[in-house]
């Protein structure tokens, strides 16, 4: 395990209430969970991780303060990583696919008014030149960095709103049935963030099939009764006030131009640039994991040995 920093960020008045009511967040306990879990972990030779206090305190609060689902919740995050390369590693933001990616513009983080305790909303948009699976690698690169600095996403959840206008014929025919379950599973199960809401808008009706037919299949009911699948007619009047307004300005929302926006996440993308060759240092071994029962909500039986996700 490389260094670590054992401090916390002080958190709002307003999130520290919807942890306590919402997540069983107790200040008296933290510092005692957090030794314990950082105990756990360096007992676990097959797991190499960040174990920075910052880091850890999100799976206990994904998890609602239980020690063992977060347990858990961390194993399967590092094994997801681990056998999903493709999504997970070389994410380096100067490497040539990822710069193509931030100089297109791919990820919004919509900014929420002063004070605001509620979800994280993550837009994003399709270009031509970037694949599919480039669009989902910048999708994680942009969890994992909201999982870093953003409480209000590790403690009020995330929602994503996906605009389809620029998504082509070559965009649907990469969405293959192994890509799309191993999407749709990361979403699900590996990251301690709770998933508010899936929206898609401009959606054409062939993306639509591949979402009932690929993706739906293997979401939870839960996040089944929170994934919107819109078409191009309608779409604002189903979305309702409080996420258009959320919108960009080009949206008929009250938010800033999608550009400037875009623009500032490149730029924060790449200040991460340490950050994200890093993670390529954590992985799990699989070679000296001993026996270990996954748990339902990560959706598997039995030891990861047996996890197949293709």
């Amino acid at each position: 395990m490389h260094p670590r920093t054992q401090s916390i960020r002080v958190i709002s008045k307003e999130l520290s209430n919807i942890a306590a009511k919402q997540l069983n967040e107790d200040p008296k306990r933290t510092r005692e969970t957090l030794e314990a879990f950082d105990e756990w972990l360096k007992k676990q030779r097959h797991l190499q991780v960040r174990n920075d206090y910052q880091h850890l305190i999100a799976f206990l609060r994904g998890c609602k303060w239980s020690l063992e689902r977060a347990k858990q919740k961390i194993d399967g995050y590092y094994t997801f990583k681990t056998l999903i390369p493709e999504l997970f590693r070389e994410r380096d933001p100067l490497s040539d696919e990822m710069q193509a990616a931030r100089r297109t513009g791919l990820i919004a983080l919509l900014p929420n008014g002063k004070g605001h305790a509620g979800p994280r909303t993550l837009f994003i948009t399709f270009h031509e030149a970037i694949s599919v699976l480039t669009t989902c690698k910048a999708l994680t690169s942009a969890v994992d960095m909201l999982m870093i600095e953003d409480d209000n996403a590790v403690i009020s959840g995330l929602q994503i709103i996906a605009d389809f206008s620029g998504i082509t014929a070559g965009h649907l025919l990469h969405c293959t049935p192994a890509l799309m379950k191993k999407c749709a599973t990361c979403i699900e199960k590996m990251y301690p963030i709770r998933m508010n809401k899936l929206i898609t808008i401009n959606t054409p009706k062939p993306a639509e099939v591949i979402y009932n037919t690929l993706v739906n299949p293997f979401l939870s009911d839960k996040l089944k009764k929170r994934a919107f699948v819109l078409s191009i007619q309608g779409w604002k009047e189903a979305v309702g006030n409080d996420i258009l307004s959320l919108l960009p300005l080009e949206y008929g929302g009250d938010n800033l131009p999608l550009n400037f926006l875009k623009d500032e996440w490149s730029r924060k993308f790449k200040s991460y640039r340490d950050w994200f060759i890093e993670d390529d240092t954590y992985s799990c071994d699989e070679t000296y994991r001993s026996r270990y029962t996954c748990s339902k909500d990560l959706g598997m039986e039995g030891s990861f040995r047996k996890l197949s996700i293709d």
